[in-house]
């Protein structure tokens, strides 16, 4: 199994943080590769919601299906695949005094790959997720940060 988790210190209140990057609808402006975000049950924010999008990866575009649980208002949820590409997410935010927040996405995963799925994945398939979680966290630090 791959984790992978990066963070980025943000000059906003976790509150503002928060309500921003738990909206569905303002995804597609920072998280790099992911697309047609539409919610897939009656719940649009919380525990029980879930999201079908196109993540674009190694120039491949897969339909998902995510659904969030462990949800707490500014201080993060996680997300586990209902449909396509098996993973898992969370999203964790810190209130670090001072209008500051440490906002850290994490991303856990494993290739169906037999025999070589390691080697793929050291060579290719991360280095590729770990630049497309920091580009998203440096895109919502310059959204936040203005």
């Amino acid at each position: 199994m791959t984790k992978i988790a990066h963070s980025v210190l943000l000059n906003a209140p976790v509150e503002d943080v928060f309500k921003y990057a738990s909206d569905w609808k303002k995804w597609e402006e920072w998280f790099e590769g992911v697309s047609k975000f539409e919610p897939t049950t009656d719940l649009p924010h919380g525990n029980g919601a879930r999201y079908k999008y196109e993540a674009k990866v190694m120039k491949t575009t897969a339909i998902i299906e995510t659904e969030i649980f462990d949800f707490k208002e500014n201080v993060g949820w996680k997300g586990k695949a209902t449909k396509g590409m098996e993973h898992g997410t969370f999203w964790n935010f810190e209130d670090l005094g001072n209008n500051t927040t440490k906002f850290t996405y994490g991303l856990e995963y494993k290739l169906p790959i037999p025999f070589i799925g390691n080697w793929i994945d050291s060579k290719w398939v991360r280095p590729q997720w770990d630049k497309i979680i920091q580009n998203s966290l440096q895109n919502i630090s310059k959204i936040l940060n203005q």
